[in-house]
């Protein structure tokens, strides 16, 4: 937990001499909300199998809300929200649990305690364009946690700069078994950031990311690069992703080199390799039709697994 000590010490500076957000005064106990990605995808894997499956992805809905705590300048603000298999038989567990967590903002920044994504996970999701779905880079990359148990302080803005730390309080003395940190800084069509795990997937294993991100009206371009290190074995990896907007259309592609999989962090991570290109149309400000190829190849055998996709996202 060395690693940290520099960092608790800035945010906690940062949330004592500096108020830049305030609480809203404007009440919204309850707001339903939800997604559905639903998608028709074909098959090819590694052993030769060809397939047709009918994928409900991260479809979820929730239950979100906020307003005044009762103490001047702070408010109250939660998430309940699952993940909803609509693919799956009757009967069966289609519902799991996603981020659920109540929390406090105001001047001071924001606090939150629950399950929630860590500020590693959060900071890189608009580079992944294909978040959600089968090709999704976590199957290439670790670090993609949604820590239960999880206690998460966020700085007010600093002139486009912003910090998160995330501690999973430990089971015996420790307060902390496990740290997450992300730094972000944003100015006009630019955004950097770096992040940094220690312990969120084990004792000995840490991850470092950095990330680069322009967009703009019609065009967004994405690069981030990781470390990552597991009992004195390193592994590294690079994903580079562009989106241009025509009208209602989105033109996107994604390409990801990675040796990740060889730091044996997680089973799900086992591609060395992929190249996803894909189409969005935005019917309507709800609602978006899509479609995608990916070819991804597996560090273990060297094989190749693709998949055709087409699918709707409503949302709600």
């Amino acid at each position: 937990m060395k690693y940290f000590k520099p960092a608790i010490t800035a945010l906690s500076m940062v949330a004592i001499s500096h108020g830049a957000i305030a609480a809203s005064t404007d009440d919204n106990w309850v707001d339903v909300y939800g997604k559905v990605m639903l998608t028709l995808d074909s098959v090819n894997d590694a052993n030769g199998d060809e397939r047709w499956e009918l994928n409900s992805n991260a479809t979820r809905f929730g239950v979100k809300g906020f307003g005044d705590s009762g103490v001047e300048g702070v408010e109250v603000f939660y998430t309940m929200e699952w993940a909803v298999d609509i693919t799956d038989e009757s009967k069966e567990d289609n519902f799991t649990s996603r981020n659920q967590y109540i929390g406090l903002r105001g001047r001071f920044g924001e606090v939150l305690a629950g399950r929630s994504n860590t500020p590693t996970k959060t900071l890189v999701k608009e580079i992944d364009l294909f978040n959600d779905f089968q090709m999704e880079f976590k199957t290439s990359f670790n670090a993609e946690k949604r820590m239960s148990d999880i206690v998460q302080y966020k700085t007010p803005k600093l002139g486009g700069f912003t910090a998160k730390i995330a501690l999973v309080p430990g089971e015996e003395t420790n307060v902390s078994d496990a740290v997450s940190t992300s730094f972000e800084y944003k100015s006009g069509n630019y955004t950097f950031g770096m992040s940094f795990d220690d312990g969120i997937e084990g004792e000995d294993v840490t991850t470092l990311r950095g990330l680069a991100k322009f967009n703009s009206d019609n065009w967004q371009v994405g690069l981030m690069y990781q470390d990552t290190d597991n009992l004195g074995n390193s592994a590294d990896g690079m994903i580079f992703s562009t989106r241009y907007k025509i009208g209602k259309h989105a033109l996107k592609v994604q390409l990801v080199e990675s040796d990740v999989w060889q730091a044996g962090v997680s089973s799900k991570v086992i591609y060395t390799s992929q190249q996803i290109i894909g189409w969005d149309y935005k019917a309507s400000k709800k609602t978006t039709f899509l479609t995608y190829l990916s070819n991804s190849e597996e560090g273990a055998s060297g094989e190749n697994d693709s998949v055709f996709g087409v699918g709707i996202v409503q949302k709600f």
